[in-house]
């Protein structure tokens, strides 16, 4: 495989010239390349783990490659696969190991807002956070330093509908901060609670959407046109897969930028495992919005001709919580269950596809299925709560529990489904 790394506006860091190999590996004509797999982690992941993580996945699917061979090759003559990773800056709160003084970590911090008075508020507030991680109460100097931060991280309220990372509703820090002990009080085990800093991080959840947006509509977005236009034959596939935020960046590389120009041709197939976008965000018309979804254009333009398909998982603990937080002064989030209507802020990885003009196809991962049957240009939701579990207690459940050979199986299925 060939990492790719972005920092964070999406600038691509290629010092060792591997965007050139990989170039002259898609011009090869003895032993063709016939698919790209472009793949994109999700928060949390450093430049090692990243690795790690493609690794375990790469795997996965070879596993299941090598059961079913004769069958790809037969649906995919002479198929020879090249594999991308995409690494970018995904870790807002956890700290790295470097960050050792109360000083580094607000200079982390601060470089995180985007604003360098926010090192006013983030000093103090860090200081306290240092000294008691999970205090019973959220004190009210620290509330108001929270809110003051949160204004200065550049992120509009601008509700559903909204680019990512303005598409929330209120920030009430003191919601935020009762809501994580009471959710997470029993759910965590020996790890330590650290209250103190949820509210920031939920600024810095939304914050990581539009650094997924950067990346994912500026650097992939020219780096997958760069790939289309080097295959000469037009013969080579491409196939996007995004865990979490990755998910976002998948989407806006397929859409770019606002005022882009468009792919020179649309992707073979989109994964977008356990998302951390909106569940409306193909959506055509988000219902009580005159908006559609932000990633709409994906669906209108046909930008992928094959399946697209999505994973949920009841045991996402980590989406579930976040998209919660999105509006903490509104009861949207807990709307007309009883009336079944889907609420306005919630997670693909939760819900799936919503708002489709034509309305995505149900599909259900057992343990131990390994076929499924795709059609090209559909899209699915693939409700993987039986397989997507959480194997201990955490605050992010079966988020990022993605490595079965059922979830290969459908990666693999939407890859080698022939056009329509």
């Amino acid at each position: 495989m060939t990492l790719f790394s972005f920092d964070r506006h999406g600038v691509l860091r290629d010092e060792h010239g591997l965007l050139g190999n990989v170039i002259a590996a898609l011009q090869r004509t003895t032993k063709p390349i016939t698919d790209v797999f472009i793949l994109s982690h999700g928060w949390l992941n450093d430049h090692a783990q990243a690795q790690a993580l493609y690794g375990d996945w790469i795997r996965a699917m070879a596993d299941y490659a090598h059961v079913r061979q004769a069958e790809i090759q037969a649906r995919r003559p002479g198929f020879r696969p090249l594999l991308l990773g995409v690494h970018w800056p995904s870790a807002p709160w956890e700290n790295p190991r470097t960050l050792v003084s109360l000083d580094q970590k607000v200079a982390f911090f601060t470089d995180l807002i985007g604003d360098r008075s926010a090192a006013d508020d983030l000093g103090p507030l860090l200081e306290d956070a240092q000294a008691n991680p999970d205090p019973d109460t959220l004190s009210a100097q620290n509330e108001d330093r929270l809110h003051r931060i949160d204004e200065k991280s550049g992120l509009r309220k601008d509700q559903v509908g909204a680019l990512p990372g303005d598409d929330r509703g209120d920030f009430d820090a003191g919601r935020i901060f009762a809501d994580y002990k009471r959710t997470w009080r029993d759910a965590v085990g020996d790890e330590p609670l650290r209250s103190a800093l949820s509210p920031l991080w939920v600024t810095s959840f939304w914050k990581m959407k539009r650094r997924a947006l950067d990346v994912g509509g500026l650097g992939v977005h020219t780096l997958l046109k760069t790939l289309q236009a080097a295959d000469e034959s037009h013969q080579v596939r491409f196939h996007l897969a995004g865990h979490s935020f990755g998910g976002i960046v998948m989407s806006a590389a397929l859409q770019g930028p606002p005022g882009g120009q468009p792919l020179a041709r649309p992707a073979h197939s989109l994964a977008l495992l356990q998302g951390a976008l909106s569940h409306w965000s193909f959506a055509r018309r988000i219902p009580d919005t005159e908006r559609s979804g932000y990633f709409h254009p994906v669906i209108a333009a046909n930008l992928v001709s094959g399946p697209m398909v999505v994973t949920r998982s009841a045991h996402d603990r980590a989406l579930g919580w976040f998209y919660r937080m999105a509006a903490t002064l509104t009861r949207d989030v807990h709307l007309n269950r009883r009336a079944k209507r889907l609420p306005h802020y919630g997670a693909i990885g939760t819900y799936g596809l919503a708002g489709l003009t034509d309305a995505p196809l149900d599909l259900v991962v057992r343990p131990g299925q390994l076929r499924y049957r795709l059609e090209p240009g559909r899209r699915y939701n693939v409700d993987g709560s039986a397989v997507i579990v959480s194997s201990s207690f955490s605050v992010q459940g079966g988020h990022s529990n993605l490595v079965h050979p059922e979830l290969a199986a459908v990666i693999w299925e939407a890859a080698t489904t022939k056009p329509a």
